[in-house]
């Protein structure tokens, strides 16, 4: 297990109870709160792949069926089960919220379902009870109350009460308008007093003959009196009324009884319901912190692609405003010592490692690239921020060499320590030669470690020590900002001195503070500058070098798939000039017999048939002679021109020029057009005319080459507006093509490229119909779309 002083440092509780409260169940909120990071590895997948395809419901599927749930029906189901006992009006409403639940749960997107596989196991578990519900509805309203129609006994005791009631009111209301009224009497109507029907009477006008008394007003002036003439009518009510209560429990004890045989069902389905809403709320976290399901390995090792906090992506409002980072830990790197500036985001790097690790271990889906993959630590360390205990008596120092003691005590080849300005708080060189030492003790007990100092004697370990690599967080000198980037491989400087000076210390100070600082720090700051400089000067030729290559890989494509083009062309034409020959010389044939048959009807002399014949077999002969000559034309090499190795030649059929740069048998050349170089046929070339002065190179967007011969489009990586550009174009191609099905792999992300793609997908005039690929298609990262024919 976890210690719990590590789940708090990283915070790990605070991603929780924000998941909490995402949730719509009492159930779901129980189980989350109680989420810890695990070590089975196959329960940890089972975990994130059902979050994961929770994902895709909320994202491009039916709204899933939970609503808001407060009261807790668990223990309402254990007293059901009771013998004599029975719930109330209420409590049964509440276990009626279970049913419902349950019942569109077990019903949701049936047809769906088989592309959430993980999900429809815990779908297929619950129990519905229709019947049930149906019941509960019959018998109990909304406030609670019983309905008139629970049961026939009922309804004819309340009609027969309802009857006896309008009785004994009538005769009520005769001898009240019967008493005699004096000056101010407004108390004149019939009341109720002990569950009996009476009248009002004025103090002074009671007469023992006039009834039973059974109530004074506070103030004494009134009397309620049951007249004699109403004591039956009001103890047949009061009977009726004993009779409904009676009724009533019996049908309260019924309907108890039918809850208490379905009581276990339901408890179980509490647990489904709590799993499904804790997937739920995991899934809309994941789903606006835009994470994934990273590829989970048995080793305690990690590699995070674009990873970010997810508490910081919560406090800023977005994804894009928290600076993503990449970093792997395995047996080859098991140490990255950062370092830096204050402020610069190395602590912020320390913990996104750190919690990522638990989020990933404890089941959930990590704000990271696609390719990220986790590992599994049985142990994860943390000695993060100031510690200092009054309680203790404890220093900063103190409070951390104590954690730190701790976590080496019981590292070995499965822990991941995270140690924050790891030797701070004491005298530097004795902290940095503790520091050095228990990196050099935790390396040799196979853990991995990321360590975060202020050190720069550490930073030279890198150079002994292979498995330890420097990380630093890049720094802007000219405007003394941290730009959040970490970089792995090159170590940082604190900048002190240039910062101090950038807040208005005194030049005198920090010129001294340079000298003191001593030449051999000064250059180790020196080269960490001109690599910083030379790392920007590579990362921009870089980006240079790859649009020229992207560039040249355009054309290359581009121009195959000309001469591809053309190549279709030369065989259309031969088919549809072979298909016109064997026409012409069927309806030659036909028309000839025909001659022939009027010739014989007519008794033509046989030489003129001879002769006929003789022209027939001629023209025959001819068309024969021409058909041999299309189907050879392509396996002929050019007689017309002698091409040779640096001829500047024309491709007719692209209009571009090109030098040979060979000969390819006896009817091919490869040509050199620009940056491409190319197969074309001899018979497709022409010499260069002197009077051309155009450029070869054309250029042609990424969008046009990419995708041709296949009926799937890559959008995978690009921007909105670039995979818009590239499907419309695949569309096109697509259409010319004659296919009639295209597969748009854009993968899963977001959804946010999706739902773009889709909604221009619909309006399209050329598509029939879209829809998520199937388990075996790339499931929600696929989309497949019909075309029109």
């Amino acid at each position: 297990m976890i210690e719990q002083h590590t789940l708090d440092t990283l915070e790990f509780p605070k991603v929780v109870a924000s998941m909490a409260g995402k949730c719509l169940t009492i159930y779901g909120s129980v189980k989350t709160m109680a989420l810890t990071p695990g070590l089975d590895l196959k329960a940890i997948v089972q975990s994130q792949t059902e979050i994961s395809q929770m994902k895709d419901i909320i994202v491009f599927g039916d709204a899933f069926p939970l609503y808001r749930i407060e009261t807790d029906s668990r223990e309402l189901l254990q007293r059901s089960k009771v013998s004599g006992h029975f719930l109330d009006p209420l409590e049964i409403r509440v276990i009626l919220e279970l049913i419902e639940i349950s019942i569109n749960l077990f019903g949701y997107d049936k047809e769906a379902r088989p592309k959430i596989p993980a999900l429809d196991e815990y779908l297929k578990r619950i129990r519905a009870y229709p019947e049930l519900k149906k019941e509960i509805n019959k018998t109990i309203d909304e406030t609670g109350a019983i309905k008139d129609n629970a049961s026939p006994k009922l309804k004819q005791l309340r009609m027969e009460h309802g009857e006896i009631k309008r009785k004994i009111i009538s005769r009520l209301e005769n001898i009240l308008s019967g008493q005699r009224k004096v000056s101010g009497w407004q108390d004149d109507v019939v009341t109720q007093r002990n569950g009996r029907y009476v009248i009002p009477v004025i103090a002074g006008q009671f007469r023992g003959d006039l009834g039973i008394l059974h109530d004074r007003s506070q103030s004494g002036a009134t009397f309620y009196v049951e007249p004699a003439e109403a004591v039956e009518l009001n103890n047949r009510i009061h009977l009726l009324m004993q009779e409904e209560r009676v009724e009533i429990d019996r049908i309260l004890r019924a309907l108890t009884a039918e809850i208490a045989q379905r009581a276990d069902s339901l408890l179980e389905n509490i647990e489904l319901i709590g799993h499904l809403d804790f997937l739920h709320a995991a899934a809309t976290f994941a789903v606006k912190q835009k994470s994934v399901q990273p590829i989970m390995v048995d080793a305690a090792e990690l590699s995070l692609i674009n990873a970010r906090h997810p508490l910081l992506i919560t406090q800023l409002g977005s994804v894009e405003s928290v600076m993503p980072m990449s970093l792997s830990l395995d047996d080859n790197r098991q140490a990255i010592l950062v370092t830096g500036p204050n402020t610069g985001g190395k602590t912020i790097a320390l913990k996104t490692v750190g919690l990522l690790t638990l989020m990933a271990q404890a089941g959930l889906l990590i704000p990271a690239g696609e390719k990220s993959s986790m590992g599994i630590f049985t142990q994860v360390f943390a000695d993060i921020g100031d510690e200092q205990s009054i309680e203790l008596s404890l220093s900063t120092f103190s409070s951390h060499t104590r954690t730190i003691v701790n976590a080496i005590k019981k590292a070995d080849g499965r822990s991941l320590l995270l140690f924050d300005e790891i030797g701070a708080g004491t005298d530097p060189k004795e902290g940095a030669a503790l520091a050095e030492a228990i990196i050099l003790h935790v390396i040799s007990t196979g853990a991995k470690m990321i360590v975060t100092t202020h050190y720069s004697q550490l930073k030279t370990l890198a150079m002994d020590q292979p498995e330890i690599e420097n990380a630093s967080l890049e720094f802007n000198r000219q405007t003394l900002a941290p730009t959040y980037v970490l970089q792995l491989g090159l170590p940082g400087s604190s900048y002190a001195v240039e910062i101090a000076s950038r807040l208005g210390m005194p030049q005198k100070i920090t010129e001294r503070a340079s000298a003191l600082i001593g030449k051999g720090e000064r250059s180790l700051s020196e080269l960490i500058a001109n690599l910083q400089s030379d790392l920007a000067t590579i990362r921009t030729d870089k980006i240079k070098l790859t649009e020229r290559l992207e560039k040249a890989k355009e054309l290359e494509d581009f121009y195959r798939l000309q001469t591809e083009k053309l190549q279709r062309e030369i065989e259309t034409e031969k088919k549809r000039a072979l298909f016109e020959t064997d026409e012409i010389l069927a309806r030659t044939r036909k028309d000839t017999e025909k001659l022939v048959a009027d010739i014989r009807q007519t008794q033509a002399a046989k030489q003129s048939v001879k002769e006929m014949h003789r022209t027939l077999r001629a023209t025959a002969e001819e068309v024969k002679k021409k058909r041999e000559t299309i189907v050879e034309s392509d396996r002929r090499p050019s007689e017309q021109i002698a091409f040779a190795v640096g001829d500047r030649v024309q491709i007719v059929s692209l209009n571009q020029e090109g030098s040979i740069e060979e000969l390819v048998g006896d009817d091919r050349a490869r040509l050199s057009v620009g940056t491409i170089s190319t197969v074309v046929k001899l018979r497709d070339l022409k010499p260069a005319e002197e009077s051309q002065n155009r450029s070869v190179v054309r250029r042609v967007s990424r969008t046009q080459v990419e995708n041709r011969g296949t009926s799937e489009i890559h959008l995978r990586g690009m921007t909105v507006e670039e995979a818009l550009e590239a499907l419309e174009k695949f569309l096109d191609y697509a259409m010319i093509s004659g296919l009639s099905q295209i597969y748009v792999i854009h993968g899963k992300g977001t959804g946010t490229l999706r739902r773009t793609l889709s909604e221009y997908l619909k309006k399209h005039a050329e598509v029939d119909s879209i829809r998520m690929g199937d388990w075996n298609e790339g499931g929600a990262g696929v989309t497949v779309v019909k075309l029109k024919a």
